[in-house]
């Protein structure tokens, strides 16, 4: 800019000073013919000539110190150019691989979400189905129950019949016998009487006699159909007795199993420090936190193995934390099949401490084993990032 303007300053000097010199008023020349040049018009001249050459060479030097400087800001100017094009270049292929990354992640995320959308809806219709068993089931229960407290009732009434009618005809019998007991005592008595007084009478005592013997008949025959209707309502009572305590055990077996199955069962045991499990061995948790119903606790912390002591569906929730820089797998185990692989997948969060978890629901039952099994070498981290839970829902 100051170049610029030291230029357009020179340009005018040069221009007034040749003006100067040109115009007729500064020159004299004479109109009539006589020579009219003179000395100072030489003089004038050379300096004119003089300035216009130092103009000159003035504007050489600044034309060059233009091109100089403009050759420097193309170069400036290319450099800037090709710096920012790699600079740029090298975010793109940068924002090109995250972006890359970021697709491979979301559709990695996008596969996990479908399989857990499945295993919960399969979770969920199986607890739809579980639901309408056990609400079928303690229908049932309490049929046998409302059953159960109806015979009772039957069987007391039953009883209470039973003994008052056997109180009622015991009484009634012995009552005839001593009644046929007097009359015999009668008679004998008679009898002595009338064979002290008179041989006369002996037609009377032959048939007082008969008479004696005819009672005495009877009395031994109702005596023994006394005795056979006592052994019969006595079977009988027996046998009511022996099928009321048969019913009896049967209602307490009942009552055993319902309160079996209403009977809470939950664990939940995790891992207080870090261990390093090689492949096929059962991953141990031997912190207890939550014990309701389990009696075998010892032998769990000791093995690894829960073992079901009540029948019932099972809910199995298993989560383990693992350190590392590759995936890790472990299996859930109902006594010795499968019935679930969870994979820790290595590279999900930003440090080298990855988690996955396993939850199934199994139908158990008394004396059937689950467990949590490595299926290669992985560590599992300790701190109660690694927990087993089991808990009985019916």
């Amino acid at each position: 800019m100051i170049f610029t303007m030291q230029f357009c300053f020179l340009s005018c000097i040069m221009l007034s000073l040749c003006h100067g010199f040109l115009l007729a008023n500064k020159t004299g020349i004479s109109s009539v013919g006589t020579p009219g040049l003179t000395d100072s018009h030489y003089l004038i001249l050379t300096d004119a000539l003089g300035v216009q050459k130092q103009l000159l060479s003035q504007m050489e030097t600044f034309v060059l110190r233009l091109q100089n400087e403009l050759k420097t800001v193309n170069q400036e100017v290319k450099d800037l150019k090709s710096g920012n094009s790699a600079g740029h270049s090298f975010a793109i292929v940068e924002l090109k691989n995250e972006t890359s990354e970021l697709r491979g992640k979301s559709a990695q995320l996008q596969k996990s979400y479908d399989v857990l959308q499945k295993k919960f809806d399969t979770i969920q219709n199986e607890n739809n189905v579980l639901k309408h068993d056990n609400t079928a089931l303690k229908l049932q229960m309490s049929n046998w129950n409302n059953f159960s407290v109806l015979i009772n009732q039957k069987l007391n009434s039953f009883t209470h019949s039973i003994a008052a009618s056997n109180i009622q005809n015991v009484t009634t019998i012995q009552s005839s016998v001593d009644t046929l007991k007097s009359q015999v005592k009668l008679l004998n008595t008679r009898f002595s009487s009338l064979s002290w007084t008179s041989t006369s009478r002996g037609q009377d005592f032959l048939a007082l006699l008969d008479k004696s013997n005819v009672a005495d008949l009877k009395l031994e025959t109702f005596e023994q159909n006394y005795a056979l209707d006592g052994n019969s309502t006595k079977d009988r009572f027996q046998s009511l007795e022996q099928n009321f305590t048969s019913l009896s055990s049967e209602i307490r077996t009942l009552k055993g199993k319902v309160q079996d199955m209403n009977q809470p069962v939950a664990l939940t045991s995790c891992i207080s420090s870090s261990v390093d499990y090689r492949k096929g061995q059962i991953i141990k948790f031997p912190v207890t936190k939550t014990s309701i119903g389990i009696n075998n606790v010892t032998e769990f912390h000791t093995t690894g193995t829960f073992t079901c002591e009540t029948s019932g569906v099972y809910l199995l929730a298993v989560h383990i934390a693992n350190s590392g820089n590759s995936n890790a797998v472990f299996a859930l185990y109902k006594n010795s099949k499968v019935i679930s692989y969870v994979m820790v997948v290595y590279g999900t969060h930003s440090t080298d401490y990855n988690s996955g978890s396993g939850t199934v629901v199994v139908e158990m039952k008394a004396g059937d084993i689950l467990l949590a099994k490595a299926i290669e070498n992985f560590n599992v981290q300790g701190f109660f990032y690694s927990c087993f839970t089991v808990l009985k829902i019916n």
